[in-house]
């Protein structure tokens, strides 16, 4: 019956009746009366189920002229010409959690622009691979960063700024034009204190900030900003703002 199939389907992918509807988008309480046989699925709800599972309807409905399931990876090796390296390769890649799979294809983009500009004769433009912020950092009204463990990997051109910052962080806000520019990713040396008239990053009573350092309070570039009083706060430096980091893989 078709409730069996779909239970062995989903159990040899491994997952949950939660989580293979949320994947597909239908009502869990609908889906487990599908599984228990006492209803049955409407027609789109079956075609959604035949494309997740890489079946035909047909498959589902028990019907004995059906074909069995294949994987995909199977289909495709068997439609396409590939080594047992090449195979073995994309097995491997295809297990990979969503942030390993983004770091190889850096790696694998990163080498194919080398070897073009072999090809080409001109010399490789060295990269550095970096962790930059998931929060932006404000140049205008302030940003939350106490989130200390939401980082992403981004890859910059390798400059005397990007080797001597600790980390990247993200641009939001007009408050220090024209030194810097709202969307635009900056090198931080981290360090707990800069000398006064030097641009930094820092925290304020919970919001995060990029100012040139005055005397007791932040200061704008932007003449439309006040500064920013530093009396009464809590507040500390988070690090010295190097320059722009040309960011190639956004």
């Amino acid at each position: 019956m078709i409730g069996d199939t779909l239970k062995r389907l989903r159990t040899k992918k491994g997952l949950t009746s939660e989580e293979l509807c949320s994947k597909i988008g239908i009502k869990g309480g609908s889906y487990r009366n599908y599984e228990r046989n006492d209803r049955k699925p409407d027609y789109d709800t079956l075609v959604k189920l035949a494309d997740f599972y890489g079946v035909s309807t047909d498959y589902l409905l028990g019907r004995l002229t059906a074909q069995p399931p294949t994987d995909a990876l199977e289909r495709l090796f068997s439609e396409k010409s590939f080594s047992a390296l090449e195979e073995e390769l994309l097995r491997k890649y295809m297990e990979l959690p969503h942030e390993a799979r983004q770091a190889v294809v850096r790696f694998i983009n990163d080498a194919t622009a080398k070897a073009l500009q072999r090809k080409n004769g001109t010399a490789p433009q060295k990269l550095l691979v970096m962790k930059r912020s998931l929060h932006k950092v404000s140049a205008g009204t302030g940003y939350d960063l106490n989130d200390s463990d939401a980082w992403e990997t981004v890859t910059v051109k390798d400059t005397d700024d990007s080797r001597k910052a600790d980390f990247l962080l993200e641009i939001e806000g007009d408050s220090m034009e024209t030194t810097f520019h709202d969307g635009e990713t900056v090198c931080v040396q981290q360090t707990p204190s800069v000398e006064v008239g030097e641009i930094g990053v820092f925290w304020v009573d919970g919001c995060g900030y990029i100012k040139e350092l005055g005397k007791g309070c932040l200061i704008s570039h932007n003449s439309s900003y006040d500064p920013i009083s530093l009396q009464g706060t809590e507040n500390r430096c988070i690090g010295r703002v190097l320059g722009t980091a040309d960011v190639i893989d956004d």
